[in-house]
């Protein structure tokens, strides 16, 4: 699933390159989510098992 990933962040850079480069805004706010997203999916690569977000807010907020 992460090389899909992979694949449709390059496709998206291909495709959207003059959006992208218009604004440093926007090309910055795509890599900071990119980034975000490859490094979650890296981790549930290494761990699976690893409790979501939402549950280890919940056992926090008990």
């Amino acid at each position: 699933m992460i090389y899909v990933f992979g694949i449709t962040i390059l496709y998206t850079l291909v495709h959207q390159r003059d959006k992208l480069l218009r604004s440093k805004k926007n090309l910055v706010l795509y890599l900071l989510l990119s980034t975000i997203g490859l490094a979650m999916g890296i981790i549930y690569i290494i761990n699976p098992y690893l409790p979501s977000i939402s549950q280890a807010l919940e056992k926090y907020m008990e």
